[in-house]
């Protein structure tokens, strides 16, 4: 991992030296550009930069990231800088292996649903890889305060991007595992980033409700995939637990290898590479009867924040983010006086989600950067009865 973002840093020394001198705070602060290298083959109406950029763990101890930031090419909006609102895009469980680095792609834009739209609308989009990921450090995987570090650095790092007159006005918008960083976001940007207004968050089944959603998936293939990088990462973050106390010894001797196969929308693809493991127990037991895991389980859970408005897109064919977790997330969120947006889509996939409901998201944002006062839909009965889980052991 750390090879790629060596290469990129040596790469765009050159720019990093030609750039004017700062003072030294500013240089370390979150949200400092370390290197911008230009990507060549933008989408047509855009420019955009491979970014490494400073941030946080979820600790609150000096990282860094890399990412992408994309501008359009058209004039900011009112001809003045810092005028252009901002989404930041938060990508979904890719594996953790260097080749997985979304800003690595050859078309880093084209794995971003409503591009095209967001930059006719003349909005900045940031994007994310999280630290580790294509970069020195621990992958923050479904750690909360890690992932909104991440994401909300990276809207700094925008900011700081000479030619992106990137306001401080910002959205976020994820899937899956970036549907959770979405979700999490508004629960800590109030104190981490003071400085930035954020208007709205947007998620295409987020992983939200991850203490209903183990319990329901971890005697399913879907932990394989799941479970590997959460049983080789969470102990890094958390010294008390360990994979022994959750998962079989044949997933403790293969977890590293399984989580670092790059997930794609080639579903049948990346069951062969898991292979004749599927049909294996990865978990010997449900890690939310284990008091320990059950506790960081929920400690990562995002929390409601009521002053923000939250949209989710959800597919009734999702087999990997359940459509009972997120009928428990409107549930839960509204009774405590959200306003919160769930659309479900019958036919949609955990993989097709963002692509369908992009259109809806786009529109959804732009209502909220105009200062509409949002909707909700919790008035309304969801087609699956929310998610319950039992008390946990004692």
């Amino acid at each position: 991992m750390t090879v790629v973002i060596a290469t990129v840093v040596a790469v765009v020394a050159p720019v990093a030296r030609a750039a004017a001198p700062a003072a030294k705070a500013k240089r370390t602060a979150p949200g400092t550009v370390v290197s911008a290298v230009p990507i060549d083959g933008a989408p047509a109406g855009s420019k955009g930069w491979r970014i490494v950029y400073r941030t946080t763990t979820a600790a609150g101890a000096p990282a860094v990231s890399a990412g992408t930031v994309y501008v359009p090419t058209a004039p900011a909006p009112g001809g003045g800088k810092s005028t252009r609102f901002v989404v930041a895009w938060a990508h979904p469980t890719l594996g953790t292996g260097a080749d997985c680095t979304p800003s690595q792609a050859a078309d880093p834009a084209a794995a971003i649903p409503g591009f095209a739209e967001m930059m006719a609308n003349g909005w900045v989009v940031t994007s994310t890889d999280y630290t580790g990921l294509g970069s020195p450090g621990v992958l923050p995987y479904l750690i909360g305060d890690g992932e909104a570090h991440n994401v909300l650095d990276s809207v700094r790092a925008a900011m700081n991007l000479p030619g992106t007159d990137a306001g401080t006005t910002f959205a976020v918008w994820g899937h899956s595992q970036g549907g959770h960083a979405s979700l999490f976001t508004p629960g800590v940007a109030d104190r981490y980033a003071p400085e930035l207004r954020l208007v709205g968050v947007a998620g295409a089944a987020p992983a939200a409700e991850l203490v209903p959603l183990v319990a329901l998936q971890w005697n399913q293939f879907v932990a394989w995939v799941i479970g590997s990088e959460v049983i080789e990462l969470w102990p890094k973050f958390y010294p008390a637990l360990t994979a022994a106390q959750v998962a079989t010894p044949v997933a403790q001797q293969n977890a590293a290898r399984l989580g670092s196969i790059c997930i794609t929308a080639d579903q049948s693809a990346v069951l062969a590479a898991f292979g004749s493991y599927l049909l294996q127990p990865f978990f010997q037991v449900d890690p939310t009867t284990v008091p320990r895991w059950r506790a960081k389980l929920a400690a990562n859970t995002p929390t409601f924040v009521r002053a923000v408005p939250t949209f989710v897109a959800q597919g009734l064919q999702d087999d990997v983010v359940l459509p009972a977790t997120t009928a428990r997330l409107e549930r839960d969120w509204c009774d405590r006086g959200g306003k919160v947006t769930v659309v479900w889509y019958p036919e949609a996939t955990h993989f097709s989600i963002p692509t369908v409901s992009a259109d809806r998201t786009v529109t959804w944002l732009t209502e909220r950067f105009a200062g509409k006062r949002a909707g909700d839909t919790c008035a309304g009965t969801p087609p699956v009865t929310p998610a319950t889980v039992a008390a946990p052991a004692r």
